[in-house]
C-alpha cells in the first residue's frame, strides 16, 4: 500500500472541503436570482434555502480551512457533509444514475480519508 502523504492529504481534503462550499454558494446564489427575477413560487420556503445553503457553505468553508490546521471539529464536520451528500445521491439515483454517482463517488472517497489512521492521528485533539 502506498505511504499516506499527510499534509498534502490534508490539503486535498480542504480542496475538496472548499469545492463543496462552493457548490454551496452557486445554490445560494441560484436560490436568490429566482427569488430576486420572480421565478420563486414559495418565498418562504425559498428564504429557508437561502439560509439553509448559505449557513452550509460557510460552515463548509471554515471547515476547509480547519482540517488544514488539524482540527479534530473539521474532520467531524467533513464526515457528517458527506453522510449528506451520500444521502443526497441515493436520491439523485432514481432519477439520474449517472448524476447519482457523480455525488456519490467522490463523497465516499472523501469519507473514506477521513478515517484513515494518519488523517485521524493529524486530527487528534493531542494536536491542537
Amino acid at each position: 500500500m502506498p505511504k499516506l502523504n499527510v499534509a498534502l492529504t490534508l490539503r486535498g481534503l480542504a480542496v475538496a472541503f472548499f469545492m463543496e462550499a462552493l457548490v454551496m454558494y452557486a445554490a445560494t446564489a441560484v436560490v436568490i436570482w429566482a427569488m430576486i427575477s420572480g421565478e420563486a413560487k414559495a418565498l418562504l420556503t425559498d428564504s429557508a434555502l437561502v439560509v439553509l445553503t448559505g449557513a452550509a457553505a460557510i460552515w463548509l468553508t471554515f471547515a476547509s480551512k480547519g482540517i488544514l490546521k488539524g482540527k479534530r471539529w473539521a474532520r467531524s464536520a467533513g464526515v457528517f457533509w458527506q453522510l449528506i451528500q451520500l444521502t443526497i445521491a441515493f436520491g439523485t439515483l432514481e432519477a439520474s444514475v449517472l448524476g447519482g454517482l457523480a455525488i456519490a463517488i467522490p463523497s465516499m472517497l472523501v469519507f473514506v480519508i477521513l478515517f484513515n489512521k494518519k488523517i485521524v492521528e493529524a486530527t487528534s485533539e493531542s494536536n491542537n
